[in-house]
């Protein structure tokens, strides 16, 4: 697997490709990329067949182990990789330890093992039993085991200890690594920690700028959840940009976590290349539509997101968007998805992850085009008045 990009300069908004997999060779990815975000190794709400219809590109996969821990036994008996084992075949797959949908409990580490949650409770893995489960799975990509259990107001000492634990757990996950011949065709990325501490990052990245990996996942800057939807720039960038001046420009650089779409952008301007899709998984358990792509007056939505538990939905008949070529906007309504809603119907979650899913993948694509057209600027302006007018019509409905 390889990493290209024409870019020599830190902390800019780059095109670059990820190419030459082992598994599919002819797969190739264009970044800033998304990753569908996958619950159990599928897509939440969307059979395979669904997802097909929702999308023709190639994809790549982003598979918590948090939600697959327990098919590890399975797998392995099976002799047989994840994909595979979980009927994705067709897809480059990216293994990380948590799930950035669902906020992780804080608190519970401990000096030679990093807990999971899955649906069982607790897990504790130290890297030997980590690494025992990458070996099984076999995925494309995977994140070193960390200590990522940091955010804006931690402490100094809990600061020291994930780093320590983090470059700890990559010494032992790495030498394993080095020396399988299971994982010959698997990638690692390391992972930087340091939470919102400059020196602390800078011992992070020292650790690992030399080392012969594709990238890294900038992590320790939330807990996971939907609240990360709710950090805005100002909270990270200071601390983001830091940190990417320091890493190798040709390295892979990748954030997890359900950033929203104003977020995504100035990450993007930092030179962040890779995220997921938790952001509109989140959207669709909300029972909310994107439609901060909407820009013509068709569609009068002037926000960036629609609630269907909103009366006003029930008897209106267009669709979310007249211009949105996905399954749900060609073949539904307003007022239907209103009634699917408040009936609990599970097709509501269905047409709302495939609308959500197709606007975060138009998304991707816009930002890529203006990236190469070098109007990113205006466009994130465009972005930024549908977010400022959804807030306004907040504040004028509480009051």
């Amino acid at each position: 697997m390889k990493f290209y990009t024409n870019s020599i300069k830190s902390c800019t908004a780059r095109i670059g490709k990820l190419t030459e997999f082992n598994r599919i060779p002819n797969s190739n990815f264009e970044t800033p990329l998304v990753l569908v975000y996958t619950k159990s190794g599928s897509v939440p709400h969307l059979t395979k067949d669904v997802f097909e219809m929702v999308t023709s590109d190639p994809q790549m996969l982003s598979v918590s182990l948090s939600s697959t821990y327990q098919m590890f036994e399975s797998v392995k008996d099976t002799n047989i990789n994840f994909a595979n084992f979980v009927g994705m075949k067709e897809y480059i797959n990216i293994l990380t330890l948590h799930d950035p949908a669902y906020a992780t409990p804080s608190g519970f580490q401990e000096m030679d093992f990093t807990p999971i949650w899955t649906r069982k409770g607790k897990c504790k893995l130290s890297p030997k039993q980590y690494m025992d489960v990458i070996e099984a799975f076999k995925p494309d990509m995977y994140v070193a085991l960390y200590d990522g259990d940091t955010k804006i107001n931690s402490s100094r000492k809990r600061l020291s200890n994930a780093i320590r634990r983090t470059t700890t757990f990559f010494e032992k996950c790495f030498s394993i690594h080095s020396s399988s011949e299971t994982l010959k065709s698997s990638e690692i990325l390391g992972v930087i920690e340091g939470g919102y501490d400059k020196e602390a990052r800078s011992w992070s990245i020292e650790f690992l700028k030399d080392k012969p990996l594709i990238g890294y996942v900038i992590d320790g800057l939330h807990n996971n959840g939907p609240d990360v939807k709710n950090i805005s720039t100002e909270q990270i960038k200071e601390i983001v940009e830091y940190t990417v001046n320091l890493l190798p420009v040709e390295k892979l650089k990748v954030s997890m976590g359900c950033w929203n779409p104003l977020t995504v952008l100035d990450l993007v301007e930092l030179g962040i290349d890779v995220f997921d899709t938790s952001y509109p998984y989140v959207i669709t358990e909300n029972l909310e539509a994107l439609t901060f792509l909407c820009d013509h007056q068709d569609c009068n939505n002037i926000g960036h997101v629609i609630s269907f538990t909103e009366k006003r939905y029930a008897d209106d008949f267009s669709p979310i968007c007249r211009l949105c070529e996905c399954l749900a906007c060609k073949n539904h309504t307003r007022a239907y998805l209103h009634h699917l809603c408040n009936t609990k119907e599970m097709l509501s979650t269905v047409l709302l992850m495939i609308h959500n899913l197709h606007q975060y993948f138009e998304f991707f694509k816009i930002i890529r085009e203006n990236i190469k057209n070098g109007t990113l600027d205006d466009y994130k302006k465009k972005i930024n008045l549908k977010f400022k007018t959804q807030n306004d019509i907040v504040q004028t409905d509480d009051q």
